[in-house]
């Protein structure tokens, strides 16, 4: 095996290009350039090139991993294989729709409108998720800002005043006494906290990823009220997105389903096209199958669905629900931080209350006894 992985071909200009097994585990493109590139071979093709010549000048403008991943290709066609099976021996950086979707092309002689299908899918993907993440910074900045805040406060300001409670014979409310415990931890253990926090976010962040621990996660997720229509829309949005773009390049829904659960992350989502894949194959249709499931598919989808199969338009059914619902998602995203202003000042102003009446409470009582 290590033997192979040190294997090395030479290129057009005789320069050495690896291309073994540790190469094809250890390279990393990122989402754009994967993008650019499938739009950029698709305007080759249009073009009338060859595909080998297609690549040769995209890799004279690429550099790093990307331009090692074309020359490989490049290499594979020229050996006479398909370009699928040299994106295959990269399964971690291209996608199984990435993968089929070529394949498909390549059978079907439709290579170049596949590579369109594939970078407008690619585009709207990539959309929605910074749509997402946009939509989660402003509130989650505004909380690691309070806080940084709050612990600076507890930490450096509020010892001074708080030493001068300790010393005085004045029975303090349980609110000081706790922050009094709280601001000792700090200054005493704050490294052990950190490490503490740290950890525990670590341990999240691993749990999370367990098989046994997700359905948990994404069931509680899909259950709150606002981020779970979000998260319910985002996953439509995709599935509609994906199952749209294969059927349209000519790929059989029986071929579509596994591809399709290979790429979701919602576990839900994945058991119900599983089972899915077993009633068509059966002969049932999807929208008849789907049915059973009104959590997870709103009567409008099923609908849409069912015509498009009675009508043979499902590809652009899924289509249109696919711009529906990232646009659903785009609506939602974009009211969220409005949505999450209330509760935000809620939660600050609570920080801020007890802070105060921890302060200002033990003062009152002193000037009491005065």
């Amino acid at each position: 095996m290590a033997r192979k992985a040190k294997q090395m071909k030479k290129n057009d200009d005789g320069a050495p290009v690896k291309h073994g097994l540790l190469e094809k585990l250890t390279v990393r493109i990122s989402h754009n350039e994967k993008l650019l590139f499938a739009k950029y071979l698709s305007v080759l093709l249009h073009a009338g090139l060859a595909i080998d010549e297609a690549l040769d000048i995209l890799i004279q403008q690429s550099k790093g991993p990307l331009k090692t991943i074309l020359t490989n290709l490049k290499i594979r066609v020229r050996n006479g294989d398909m370009l699928a099976d040299g994106f295959a021996d990269y399964p971690h950086v291209f996608t199984p729709v990435f993968i089929n979707l070529i394949r498909a092309g390549e059978r079907s002689g439709t290579l170049q409108d596949n590579l369109e299908h594939l970078v407008l899918q690619m585009e709207k993907d990539r959309n929605l998720k910074q749509k997402i993440r946009g939509a989660m910074a402003y509130p989650i900045i505004v909380l690691v800002g309070a806080l940084i805040l709050s612990v600076g406060i507890v930490v450096f300001i509020l010892p001074n005043i708080l030493n001068v409670f300790t010393t005085l014979k004045v029975e303090l409310p349980i609110t000081t006494r706790m922050l009094i415990w709280f601001a000792n931890l700090l200054v005493n253990h704050g490294v052990l906290v950190a490490f503490g926090l740290i950890a525990l976010f670590t341990s999240w962040l691993v749990a999370r990823r367990l098989s046994f621990v997700q359905p948990l996660f994404h069931g509680i997720l899909m259950s709150f009220p606002i981020i779970g229509s979000v998260v319910r829309n985002t996953n439509l949005a995709r599935i509609c997105r994906l199952m749209g773009t294969m059927l349209k390049s000519g790929m059989p829904i029986n071929e579509c389903i596994p591809v399709t659960v290979s790429v979701l992350k919602n576990v839900h989502y994945k058991w119900l096209f599983n089972s899915t894949l077993d009633e068509v194959s059966r002969g049932r249709t999807i929208s008849s199958v789907l049915k059973k499931y009104p959590k997870r598919f709103p009567p409008m989808a099923l609908r849409m669905i069912s015509v498009g199969e009675e009508t043979g338009t499902l590809p652009d059914m899924l289509i249109y629900l696919a711009n529906f619902y990232e646009q659903e998602v785009d609506d939602a995203t974009r009211n969220l931080s409005t949505m999450l202003e209330p509760v935000l000042l809620i939660v600050i102003g609570l920080m801020v209350g007890v802070l105060a009446l921890s302060i200002v409470t033990p003062i009152y009582q002193i000037l009491g006894t005065v």
